[in-house]
């Protein structure tokens, strides 16, 4: 058999491969996943109390798929914003601010998004204060005190 008709034969199946890899499903992403495989930025489970929030900043270095995993598991809904850190500064004084809403959810119990997102820094918040769109229930009255509505969330955050 000459070189020649040995490159055929390997090109021929490269392109039954491709063919058929097409053709399969889940094949594709087997294959986005071993060029640029998925990456954790963060996963946690934790509380977040009442009047409080948890800021998560991130940075990719060029455009990517972001997916958020959230579950609320006890508690309020809280709100779920991704932003710019400077849209982060107007939340954390309460003020009017932007967000992604791509990859927010807010006055949420549990989301799961996903979308492709430019290079660059962002802020996730989880928030469990009257900031947002969510607010903590208010039980205080005359003769009682406001007990604190803990929120227990359960997040993912990765990037590929």
């Amino acid at each position: 058999m000459s070189l020649t008709h040995q490159g055929e034969n390997m090109r021929i199946w490269l392109a039954l491969v491709v063919a058929l890899c097409i053709l399969l499903p889940g094949c594709a992403e087997t294959v986005q996943d071993t060029v640029k495989p998925e990456r954790e930025l963060f996963d946690d489970n934790t509380f977040i109390d009442e009047d409080q929030y948890l800021g998560l900043e991130w940075t990719i270095e060029s455009v990517s798929t972001i997916r958020i995993a959230f579950d609320r598991q006890e508690g309020p809904n809280v709100d779920l914003y991704t932003m710019t850190p400077v849209n982060y500064e107007k939340f954390k004084d309460c003020g009017s601010f932007v967000y992604l809403s791509e990859l927010s959810d807010p006055d949420t119990s549990g989301a799961n998004l996903e979308t492709n997102i430019d290079a660059g820094t962002y802020v996730t918040v989880i928030d469990n204060s009257d900031c947002g769109d969510a607010q903590p229930p208010d039980q205080s009255g005359l003769f009682t005190s406001d007990e604190n509505d803990q929120a227990r969330v359960d997040y993912r955050i990765t990037y590929q």
